[in-house]
C-alpha cells in the first residue's frame, strides 16, 4: 500500500499526464492550437496554453502575479521539475498503480459531478421567496436566540464558606455589581473566572454547564438579584445577575446568503442521489459478497 504523501503526489502526476496526452493530442493536430513553444522536456511539448492553464490553477493569484519574467520563469521552471517527476513516475509503472488510478478516478468524478450538477439550484437561482419560506419554516429553531441571563459567579468547595459568602453577596446592593466582582475575586476558587470578577458571561437553555446552575441563572428577574449557594459537582455556586436578554430573532437581511447556501448544499445532494439511481437503473450492478470474509477461515 502506498504512503498518503506518495499517493498525493500520485494524483498530482496523474493529472499532469492526463494533461500530458492532452496536449500530445493538441500537437498531432498543429502545434499551433496550443500557442507559442514554450519547452520540450524529453518528447513532451510545453506550450503557452499549458502556462496560462498552469497560472489559472493558481489559488487566489491575479493574472498581474506573472508578468514579471522572473514569476514568469519560475512559473515554468516549476512546470519542467514537475513534468520530469511525471515522466519518472510514469517509467517506474506508477501510474498504473491501483491506487494512483483511483486518484485519477476521484478527480475525473469530482469533474463529472460538477459538470452534470453545475447548474443545479445554485445559490444565484434561488427565488428570494424560496429563501424566505426556508428562513420562516427555521427561524424558531435555528435563527431566535433563547433568552439569556449574564451572571457572575463565585464557586467554593466548602459549604459553611459557601453560606458565609452568600450571605456577604445578599447585603451588597442592588446597584453594587463591582462589589460582587471584588468579592468574586478574592473567594472564588473558579481560576478561569476569578480574575474577571466571576464574569460567567450569557447563559441560556444551551450553555454547556451543570443544570443546576442553568436553571437558577434563568430563574433570577432582576439585576442585582443573587442565589445560592447551588450545590453542583464541583463544589456550591453562588450567582448574581448582571443583564437579561431577551429572546432575540436574526434578521431575514443577516442570514439570507446563509440560507441559500445550505439550500444549494441540500438540493445538489438530492440531486446527486438522484443522478446515481439513474446511472444504477442504466447499469447492471451486482454485489457478490455484502460482507467481509471472516478472518478465522484459511
Amino acid at each position: 500500500m502506498l504512503s498518503r504523501p506518495l499517493r498525493c503526489a500520485l494524483v498530482l502526476l496523474l493529472a499532469c499526464c492526463s494533461k500530458r496526452a492532452a496536449v500530445v493530442q493538441q500537437a498531432d493536430a498543429g502545434a499551433a492550437s496550443g500557442g507559442a513553444l514554450v519547452a520540450r522536456i524529453g518528447k513532451f511539448e510545453l506550450h503557452e496554453a499549458d502556462v496560462q492553464r498552469a497560472m489559472a490553477r493558481e489559488p487566489g493569484a491575479s493574472p498581474e502575479r506573472f508578468k514579471s519574467p522572473q514569476a514568469r520563469r519560475e512559473l515554468i521552471e516549476g512546470l519542467v521539475r514537475f513534468e520530469l517527476l511525471a515522466q519518472a513516475a510514469e517509467r517506474a509503472g506508477l501510474t498504473k498503480d491501483p491506487d494512483a488510478v483511483h486518484a485519477l478516478q476521484q478527480i475525473a468524478v469530482t469533474k463529472l459531478v460538477n459538470q452534470t450538477l453545475g447548474a443545479v439550484a445554485a445559490p444565484a437561482t434561488l427565488t428570494e421567496a424560496e429563501v424566505e419560506r426556508e428562513y420562516n419554516a427555521r427561524q424558531a429553531s435555528d435563527f431566535t436566540l433563547p433568552p439569556a441571563a449574564q451572571v457572575r459567579h463565585i464557586r467554593v468547595s466548602d459549604a459553611k464558606l459557601a453560606e458565609s459568602i452568600a450571605a456577604r453577596a445578599k447585603a451588597l446592593g442592588a446597584q453594587d455589581d463591582r462589589g460582587f466582582a471584588s468579592l468574586a475575586t478574592r473567594t472564588s476558587e473558579d481560576t478561569s473566572t476569578r480574575a474577571d470578577g466571576g464574569n460567567l458571561g450569557f447563559i441560556d437553555k444551551t450553555s454547556h454547564l451543570p443544570a443546576a446552575l442553568v436553571n437558577a441563572a434563568l430563574s433570577m428577574k432582576a439585576p442585582g438579584e443573587v442565589v445560592g449557594p447551588i450545590q453542583v459537582d464541583s463544589g456550591y455556586e453562588i450567582l448574581r445577575l448582571v443583564s437579561l436578554r431577551a429572546a432575540a430573532v436574526s434578521p431575514f437581511s443577516s442570514v439570507e446568503e446563509p440560507i441559500r447556501q445550505r439550500l444549494y448544499r441540500e438540493r445538489r445532494a438530492h440531486a446527486l442521489e438522484d443522478y446515481v439511481a439513474r446511472l444504477r437503473k442504466e447499469t447492471h450492478v451486482e454485489v457478490v459478497a455484502g460482507q467481509a470474509p471472516d478472518a478465522s477461515v484459511p
